[in-house]
């Protein structure tokens, strides 16, 4: 199973995220903010990044870009979480680096569906 980081400046989002990413098996990274993510994603080398949009400071989409900078980095998937449709706006996404999004409030079955499909490249 992946090893994946979830990073967000909710911990009760962070533990409803973990528990269902847990019981698919997964091994889970956390992160409080887009800094933290980044650092630990550098550390760590997560399978994939799981990164809130909105987060103080630093936030996803920034910590997205600076992923996709990094040359250790770049080729790990980011999958944006938020409570925002972006099925419109995929300009958004790949302005960021980001291989998709996911829904919040979270649906487990579908988070580890869109995990699924972006650690296979679709």
């Amino acid at each position: 199973m992946a090893k994946i980081l979830i990073a967000d400046d909710s911990d009760m989002m962070r533990k409803i995220a973990k528990m269902s990413l847990e019981k698919g098996g997964h091994t889970v990274v956390e992160a409080a903010d887009g800094s933290e993510a980044f650092e630990k994603t550098k550390s760590e080398m997560p399978d994939i990044v799981l990164l809130d949009a909105e987060m103080p400071e630093v936030d996803g989409w920034e910590a997205c870009k600076m992923i996709k900078a990094d040359p250790l980095t770049a080729k790990i998937p980011v999958l944006m979480c938020t409570g925002h449709d972006l099925s419109g706006e995929p300009e958004t996404l790949t302005e960021a680096g980001a291989s998709g999004y996911i829904s919040k409030p979270y649906n487990p079955a579908q988070m580890l569906e869109k995990i699924k499909a972006a650690l296979e490249g679709k």
